[in-house]
């Protein structure tokens, strides 16, 4: 099992707090009561809230509010005020639009939203998506090319755009203007567009400079509709397109983002219009409400991304932009398709690639890491470029070690590969380190991507492995467990209770992290080709079922007691709503001191 260590929060306590504890001050509690959270609730909040450092009255009032509908001024973007006047003036003329959005969910989502607020004010505003195999990242030439020969004067390029020179001085040349709005790293020389908005440039003050591709469109969004009759119902709508390609691009569910969320949960479950292709897209899917942020990561998102990794993303940005409920539900279905194809393609892939590393299914993980070294895991192949990311995500989950996996066409050409690493490793930064092997590279701490001639492979690799072996050694793992759950205060049902007072939950405000002392474990069955276990376990007088993915080892802890680390994940299944209990860490219990 992971040699990880424990690391415990401090508990909340009414009196003065000794070693382990705080104590909590009455404007909290007051806090908690006007919010009407139930009592019992109140110590493990405070301490819960302690550990996302928002025990101050004023921070946990904002986070906690499901009413705060505070979002920040888009014209304190940089170029955003220009950009929109421009829009705006298209939108009175009636003047035509190409936008250029990347292939993910995140460019796919930002460039639906611009398309919707630009024709809710009357501008014709259409598509352009790049192939990722043809293309790649950035704005197209073919993009230009359609644009000169429909006689479109300005293109829009979300979540692309920032460092495509070549791109944005062939449309001055053709008497194209080019707005970008874009998150991505600013180089020193960007691209020359008539509108840059990028809260990472330079002179940027942004107040949350964080927002991804689709979240910074619906800033701009924000800005043209002002004045629109039917602007709140709008953005309602399209806040749920901005929440799905934030949360897929890993945005921090903090300041307005978290805000964006909680407008679009609420449109998803009843207060609000759908958009049309997302409604039809979690029916196909067989998702039942309430949605959760998490319907967002796990159902919408991968099944807008499936059409770019394994063909054309037309079909997924067709979806975001209809009005029309047939059309909707057959882009749905050829999604929901492509999805399955996406994940069987996915599956074989990474059995080869297991097989390549000479990693088995069934072994004990500890056992395989250790043959694997503390560097980088590294295969190459001919799988689509469009599953790279996949498998390289679940190679480093499996492993515990950054996964770099490449697409080799076997004709000698560049090599293209994606990296995934977990938390603590810096990819970009490791990149940059080796930036004078490849040809081209970009990412952020735990994820990237690269290409590099194939003759580098002995090089590229050993150097990154290097890199991300020294990393290791300065990497600590460890579990921070938020909450030691008392006995009394153990069953799914109030457990899932207080991680409902954090939703929603992701990226920078995890699923809150349970510990369960001393728990009796009943019985274990492997299941999913023996890959995980489900356990049963005796709590406070009652018998829970929970789940402990890839973690087969778990078998020989059937008879004994246990301490574990679990998380509560809430569902709902033709009409009935239930509480999963899934296993983070757990090892045989310690009856006497303390994690």
């Amino acid at each position: 099992m992971p040699a990880r260590a424990w690391r415990l929060e401090p508990v909340a306590t009414l009196h003065p707090a000794t070693d382990g504890e705080i104590q909590v001050s009455a404007e909290l509690l007051q806090l908690f009561s006007d919010l009407l959270i139930p009592k019992q609730l109140h110590l493990p909040l405070a301490t819960l809230l302690h550990s996302r450092n928002l025990a101050s009255p004023e921070l946990a009032r904002r986070f906690l509010d499901r009413n705060d509908r505070t979002l920040h001024d888009p014209h304190l973007l940089p170029d955003a005020s220009g950009l929109i006047a421009r829009l705006r003036a298209a939108g009175e003329l009636g003047e035509p639009v190409l936008v250029v959005g990347d292939f993910d969910a995140d460019g796919l989502t930002g460039a639906a939203i611009m398309i919707r607020a630009l024709r809710a004010i009357g501008a014709i505003a259409e598509g352009y998506i790049p192939q990722r195999d043809a293309d790649g990242h950035g704005i197209p030439e073919g993009a230009i090319a359609a644009a000169s020969e429909d006689g479109v004067e300005l293109i829009l390029a979300v979540d692309c755009g920032t460092a495509d020179r070549e791109r944005v001085a062939e449309a001055r040349k053709a008497g194209i203007l080019v707005g970008i709005i874009d998150h991505h790293a600013v180089p020193p020389e960007p691209a020359d567009a008539a509108w840059l908005v990028n809260p990472n440039r330079a002179a940027a003050t942004y107040p949350f400079p964080s927002l991804a591709g689709s979240g910074l469109a619906f800033k701009i969004a924000q800005g043209i509709l002002a004045d629109h009759p039917q602007r709140r119902e709008l953005l309602a709508e399209l806040s749920v397109l901005a929440m799905v390609g934030g949360i897929a691009d890993m945005v921090p569910l903090a300041d307005e983002f978290r805000v964006i969320v909680r407008s679009a949960l609420k449109v998803m479950n009843g207060a609000g219009r759908m958009p049309i292709g997302i409604d039809a897209l979690l029916r196909v899917a067989g998702v039942e409400p309430p949605y959760r942020a998490e319907v967002s990561g796990f159902t919408i998102a991968p099944r807008i991304n499936a059409a770019g990794r394994i063909g054309d993303a037309a079909p997924a940005l067709a979806l975001l932009t209809t009005d029309d409920p047939n059309e909707a539900n057959e882009l749905a279905a050829l999604l929901e398709g492509l999805n399955s194809e996406r994940k069987e393609l996915t599956s074989i892939a990474i059995e080869e690639a297991r097989s390549l590393l000479g990693l088995s299914t069934h072994a004990d993980p500890d056992d395989q890491r250790a043959l694997l070294g503390t560097g980088l895991v590294a295969v190459r192949g001919g799988w689509s470029v469009g599953l790279l990311g996949l498998i390289a995500g679940r190679l480093s989950e499996e492993t515990g070690r950054p996964a770099l996996v490449a697409h080799d066409d076997g004709g000698g050409g560049p090599l293209r590969a994606s990296i995934r690493a977990p938390k603590g490793f810096g990819v970009s930064g490791a990149l940059q380190e080796v930036s004078q092997l490849l040809l081209r590279h970009g990412g952020h701490d735990g994820a990237g991507g690269c290409s590099f001639d194939a003759r580098e492979w002995a090089v590229v690799v050993p150097k990154l492995s290097e890199i991300f072996a020294s990393q290791a050694q300065a990497r600590i793992p460890e579990l921070t467990v938020d909450l030691e759950a008392r006995a009394g205060q153990r069953d799914p049902a109030t457990l899932a209770a207080l991680a409902d007072q954090l939703a929603p939950t992701g990226v920078g405000n995890p699923e809150p992290t349970f510990l369960l002392r001393d728990v009796p474990v009943t019985t274990v069955r492997l299941v999913g080709d023996g890959r995980h276990a489900r356990l049963t376990l005796a709590i406070d007088g009652s018998h829970i079922e929970a789940m402990a993915f890839n973690r087969p080892e778990a078998e020989r802890l059937a008879q004994r007691s246990v301490d574990l680390v679990v998380r509560t994940v809430q569902r709902t299944y033709r009409g009935r709503a239930r509480i999963e209990v899934h296993v983070v860490d757990l090892r045989e219990a310690v009856v006497e001191g303390r994690v």
